[in-house]
């Protein structure tokens, strides 16, 4: 997501920015973005640039408030700055920091690294082998155990899944779970994702009825898991 009220910078970004697998979005004010911000669209972005200088305001709340709702990467661009001005976005939350005119070849290069070292991070706290309520659950078996009885996951249902307990306890978007366990962008009109939750709320209350809500719905932006524990190995 790039949030800069810069025409021609956006127009650059997208011109210039060789790699055709990234999707470049733009935002032009600060009020956007607090929109942007505030739904259940944040999480489905892979990085934020944002202008410091917005003509509505000022790119750092964007960044603070960016930053109270999310570990997204985000880098600051700016016109005009020093090191003070550099310290200040970096204090505030900013990954990272660049002037204009920049290269937009090294900007993909950062971006791209800040991506890469967050989903490092958020390997380290993935696990293959967890418990939903009194079920036992092995992505990697793809299967799901309780009190002598199993199932089989499909490969799909075992993304979901993995994707859900990446997020456990938080709200999940339908947009993250389709980057990540469809890897496509969601269309509202397409209701696979609701039929494979549907269908892992039967197999866990099939195994046991008292961890058959462990998937909550979350009207307008996607789906919780609740009541995990991982499982000791």
């Amino acid at each position: 997501m790039i949030i800069e009220d810069q025409r021609d910078v956006v127009d650059m970004l997208r011109l210039n920015w060789s790699d055709s697998r990234d999707r470049l979005d733009c935002l032009a004010s600060v009020r956007q973005a607090n929109r942007f911000i505030h739904s259940n669209e944040l999480a489905a972005y892979d990085c934020i640039l944002i202008d410091i200088n917005l003509t509505d305001g000022s790119g750092l709340e964007v960044l603070r408030e960016a930053r109270s709702r999310s570990d997204v990467p985000i880098i600051m661009i700016s016109g005009a700055g020093d090191a003070d001005s550099r310290a200040d976005a970096i204090s505030v939350g900013a990954d990272d920091y660049v002037m204009k005119p920049f290269s937009v070849k090294e900007l993909r290069a950062r971006v791209h690294r800040l991506h890469e070292a967050r989903m490092g991070r958020r390997a380290l706290r993935r696990s293959v082998a967890f418990k939903i309520g009194n079920i036992d659950c092995d992505i990697g078996r793809l299967s799901m155990d309780f009190d002598g009885a199993s199932l089989s996951l499909t490969a799909l249902e075992g993304r979901i899944l993995q994707v859900l307990f990446n997020s456990v306890g938080e709200d999940c978007s339908k947009s993250c779970i389709a980057r990540q366990a469809l890897f496509r962008e969601h269309d509202p009109r397409d209701k696979t994702i609701d039929v494979y939750i549907n269908r892992l709320r039967g197999k866990l209350a099939e195994l046991d009825a008292a961890s058959g809500d462990a998937i909550k719905t979350i009207r307008g932006v996607g789906y919780r898991l609740s009541e995990i524990q991982q499982r000791s190995e």
